[in-house]
């Protein structure tokens, strides 16, 4: 928001700083620019948060995506200087507060200073005079503001909503901006029809801006974890059997594209009825959480490890010969009979598995019967005894 004195404002603006502003008519105009403010406003906040959903900015390092979030913040507020509303040959009104006080609320205050530090910078771009003076007076006056704000709900109220926190940031926003504009417009006239109006849809437009973040926030939290539910197994984080088929098939895609070698371990645990029976469900459940990080410690980095349903898991070797995957199925085989798995703070007991393993295409030529020989071969090394490896040669 700012007051302005002696400043060009667009063509749009000028037309309408010939406009008689009092009564029924300069409202009209004024809240159809505050809506356009709005609506730039709405649409660009649910652009970028969807971009910044698909950068994964939350995985990036802190200062690249400070970088990133406090230059957004600045180009909106720009945006919003941009579609200022002039209520008076002397005074132009906007929005761009709300970008610096969202970072405050959602991210934190570098991202927010960035953004006022940008917002500032943008409005001396316009022109240095004594409007972009005052506008500057305004922001840093803001800014502060917030933090203050923000570090009081911080301290002394932990569970705050953002709601709380944005509507006592409006309120002083609110405050200030009428000071000031008081200060330099000085007409009773138009301030008697400003002020109300601009608290009224300064409030509806911050709300509403916390309001949006904050639902595209949990709805994409929500398909976050949806996606997640439907390629991970609950209970060890592994790929289940969905995003094994998904992966399986690419990579055999792949193979036959490159003529590269691809082979596949399935591993069952011996007689894991006998542990379930014996010490329960959730014990059982712990054994195949712990089994599931002995697969992955005990496998190349390169390699899938997938539970592909109850007891059984698979391992997936990118171009990996079948010598070498019988070697890999050994150490796998190997660093699970050594294990110990704890069933109680003072007991500790050792599992076995059988592994079958097949290799496309030394030991299996055609693609479609990889995984069917690669069961084959399982379940001769349970027949045989268990606690080993069968390979088809």
């Amino acid at each position: 928001m700012e007051a302005t004195i002696g400043r060009e404002a667009c063509d749009r603006n000028i037309e309408k700083s010939h406009l008689p502003l009092g009564g029924e008519y300069a409202l009209l105009l004024l809240f159809e620019d505050l809506f356009i403010n709005l609506s730039v406003l709405i649409a660009l906040i649910f652009i970028y948060l969807q971009l910044r959903h698909r950068m994964g900015l939350e995985t990036m390092p802190a200062k690249k995506a400070i970088a990133i979030d406090g230059f957004t913040g600045g180009v909106l507020g720009f945006l919003l200087m941009y579609f200022s509303i002039q209520v008076s040959t002397e005074a132009i009104v906007d929005l761009r507060f709300i970008p610096v006080m969202l970072l405050l609320i959602f991210l934190g205050p570098p991202q927010a200073m960035l953004s006022a530090m940008l917002i500032i910078l943008g409005r001396f771009l316009l022109g240095v005079n004594t409007s972009a003076l005052a506008a500057t007076i305004l922001m840093v006056i803001l800014i502060i503001g917030f933090l203050a704000i923000r570090k009081f709900f911080s301290s002394r109220q932990r569970h705050a909503t953002p709601y709380q926190m944005g509507f006592v940031m409006i309120i002083f926003s609110n405050i200030v901006f009428s000071t000031i504009i008081t200060v330099l417009i000085q007409d009773a006239a138009i301030l008697r029809d400003l002020l109300p109006s601009y608290w009224l849809v300064s409030i509806v437009g911050g709300i509403t801006a916390i309001f949006f973040v904050e639902y595209i926030r949990k709805t994409q939290y929500l398909l976050t974890k949806y996606e997640q539910e439907s390629t991970t197994d609950f209970l060890t984080g592994l790929n289940n059997v969905r995003q094994f088929d998904a992966i399986w098939n690419e990579l055999i895609r792949s193979a036959v594209e490159k003529d590269e070698k691809l082979s596949l371990l399935i591993i069952d645990i011996d007689h894991f009825k006998t542990v379930n029976d014996a010490y329960g469900h959730p014990v059982g459940d712990k054994i195949l959480i712990e089994l599931g990080k002995v697969l992955k410690s005990a496998s190349r980095s390169v390699d899938i490890v997938s539970r592909n349903g109850g007891e059984e898991f698979s391992v997936i070797l990118p171009d990996c010969p079948h010598e070498k995957a019988i070697v890999i199925a050994e150490n796998i085989r190997k660093a699970v009979e050594n294990h110990k798995f704890r069933v109680s703070s003072s007991h500790s007991i050792t599992i076995t598995i059988s592994i079958g393993a097949a290799t496309y295409p030394e030991t299996v030529a055609d693609t479609a019967h990889i995984v069917e020989k690669a069961d084959e071969y399982l379940y001769k090394a349970k027949r045989t005894g268990r606690n080993k490896v069968c390979a088809s040669y």
